[in-house]
């Protein structure tokens, strides 16, 4: 993680003084100038604030540069060939019968177009065909106003605009909309749908919604989803049980052997950590350890009757732990066998356990360091574009 986070800092500083030395050579590179560009028409204006430098006296000023502007010859050239764009453009859409799509601007030609037509509701200034067009099509005049500058021209084309084609479903439409408006006079009441169309009887339902249908596939849905989920949420709180339990095990081995080293027998030692841990926890409040429950649940089935060597070997089974197995069975041995060293295995153990509990603490370090590299990262790439952003507008 060291080598990673030194990696991260030499990768913000070479970056950091790369876009440095390119600004800085940019700025010299600008520093000197004889001339301004101006901006493109109809982009605007703008002021430059300049260092001015004269007989040993440096003073700063601002100068207007106004947009680029065309000579009379070069704006009537550009309308020109606007018109001839045109011109091009009507041959392809005169017998069109769906949107025109009459076009502002021209590509790589600075003109401004506004439309208008003879005949708005055949052909609105937005270049929409209107609905009542005859089906042999409407003659419609359509006007452009070219503008450049100060400079305008006119730009006429008479063209035929024909009605929409339409299909199957919209024929319907219009003809049951024409027949319900010729039966229903009075605009008050209600709208009056014809029975029949072109001689043939016709019925009407409204579309019903999809409500109930959707409702029966999201509880399926649902009801097959819950199940995965409800097991994958059961087994990641039983990692987290296991993993609690590992971390309490240092301690449990710690308590176990300093109360037989006291003299306790093994059964007044699970016991006095089983009141231990029952005065914490209603002293301080302390939520439920499931090592130490299951010390409790031993100690009462012990109370109850239950063979001391039987307590364990349940206690061993319901920790489903490898620690406590191990446990387990050093204490059922102890029981049966009568191990004399049990002490000693139970400090060995120990040893085990809180060189567990260190290995433990640093991958869970390293976890940590692991999971605070994106963030990191993401500090990085913020840093990055305060940096290169204001640098990239400056190139352009």
């Amino acid at each position: 993680m060291t080598f990673k986070k030194f990696y991260m800092a030499a990768s913000i500083i070479l970056v950091g003084n790369l876009l440095g030395i390119g600004i800085f050579i940019k700025e010299e590179k600008e520093k000197s100038m004889e001339y301004l560009e101006r901006n493109p028409y109809g982009e605007g204006a703008y002021e430059e604030t300049l260092v001015a430098e004269t007989k040993g006296k440096t003073q700063e000023i601002t100068v207007y540069v106004d947009e680029k502007n065309y000579t009379e010859k070069e704006m009537m050239d550009y309308i020109k060939e606007a018109k001839q764009e045109l011109n091009q453009w009507i041959k392809k859409v005169e017998k069109r019968c769906e949107n025109f799509e009459f076009p502002q601007t021209l590509k790589g030609n600075p003109v401004r177009i506004s439309w208008s037509t003879g005949n708005p509701d055949i052909l609105s200034w937005e270049g929409i065909p209107g609905k009542n067009i005859s089906e042999n099509g409407e003659n419609v005049e359509i006007i452009a106003a070219i503008s450049l500058g100060e400079e305008t021209e006119i730009w006429k084309k008479q063209i035929m605009v024909y009605p929409p084609k339409l299909n199957e479903r919209e024929k319907m439409q219009r003809e049951v909309q024409k027949e319900a408006e010729l039966l229903s006079k009075n605009p008050s009441g209600p709208l009056y749908l014809p029975q029949t169309l072109e001689g043939e009887e016709i019925r009407y339902k409204k579309t019903g919604s999809n409500t109930g249908r959707i409702v029966c596939f999201l509880s399926f849905v649902l009801g097959f989803g819950v199940y995965p989920l409800q097991k994958e949420k059961e087994k990641k709180k039983q990692e987290s049980i296991g993993k609690e339990m590992q971390k309490d095990y240092p301690d449990i081995i710690q308590k176990l052997v300093l109360f037989l080293r006291a003299g306790f027998t093994i059964r007044r030692a699970m016991e006095k950590i089983a009141e231990g841990y029952l005065r914490s926890r209603e002293k301080y409040q302390m939520k439920e350890r499931s090592a130490y429950e299951e010390i409790v649940r031993t100690c009462k089935e012990m109370q109850g009757g239950i063979y001391e060597a039987e307590a364990y070997e349940r206690f061993g089974v319901r920790c489903e732990v490898s620690q406590y197995k191990v446990l387990s069975v050093l204490l059922v041995q102890n029981l049966k066998k009568g191990n004399q060293n049990l002490l000693e295995l139970l400090e060995r153990e120990e040893a085990v356990a809180e060189d567990e509990r260190k290995r433990s603490a640093k991958v869970r370090g390293e976890e940590a360091s692991t999971k605070l590299l994106l963030p990191m990262m993401l500090q990085l790439i913020v840093v990055l574009m305060i940096l290169m952003i204001p640098a990239f507008f400056s190139f352009l």
